[in-house]
């Protein structure tokens, strides 16, 4: 198998690594971490990352924060592979972008795109002919309907549900179990049944 190398010693590491080793393509040898607060997750040692180590096996970036995970992400230039759980199931029509995380029992409908970066998380589900633009979350247990566009660097709440054909901004949040009803604008945080705007900002 090809070594790779994980950028982010939190606790989406250990859900990456598992991921990883599930497709049995690559063997993660080295976890980097700006700060280190454990020697190593589940069997592979973690060391602390300055900016005098170079990289040149392929990365998989284990990190949830979307901004975080770009910033990153726009840094390299070694292969980043895409992986997907043997229990979810993405169909033949769907594309997916460099990076992607499909965790277990997952659905990425027909015709779907996922954008570079982007995680759908275990149980989620996205419908068919939606794109899911770069560096987004779609949470554990979310589902997000057909039609839908899920702008750069939006989290997806974990049990929110999408209604088909809504279109949603760059770097919303979308709280855990809101029911979004109609389009969210760039920078929006929404929650509730009917979601609600509570918040707006255009930072990322």
């Amino acid at each position: 198998m090809k070594e790779i190398t994980i950028l982010g010693g939190g606790g989406h590491c250990y859900a990456l690594i598992s991921l990883i080793n599930s497709c049995n393509t690559y063997k993660p040898v080295v976890i980097f971490d700006k700060n280190p607060s454990v020697d190593e997750i589940l069997g592979v040692p973690v060391k602390k990352r300055t900016k005098e180590i170079s990289l040149e096996t392929p990365v998989a970036i284990a990190i949830g924060y979307n901004s975080v995970r770009k910033r990153i992400a726009e840094k390299l230039t070694v292969a980043c592979p895409a992986f997907i759980h043997k229990t979810a199931v993405v169909y033949p029509s769907a594309s997916l972008g460099k990076g992607v995380q499909v965790l277990p029992n997952a659905v990425v409908d027909a015709c779907v795109t996922l954008g570079d970066f982007t995680i759908v998380n275990c149980n989620a589900t996205v419908s068919h002919n939606t794109v899911v633009e770069a560096y987004c979350h779609i949470a554990i247990n979310a589902a997000v309907s057909g039609g839908c566009t899920i702008g750069e660097g939006t989290i997806v709440g974990a049990g929110s549900v999408i209604l088909p054909e809504i279109n949603v901004g760059k770097w919303v949040t979308i709280g855990a179990g809101a029911v979004v009803t109609k389009n969210v604008p760039d920078g929006a945080t929404v929650v509730g049944n009917p979601a609600k705007i509570i918040k707006k900002t255009h930072e990322q």
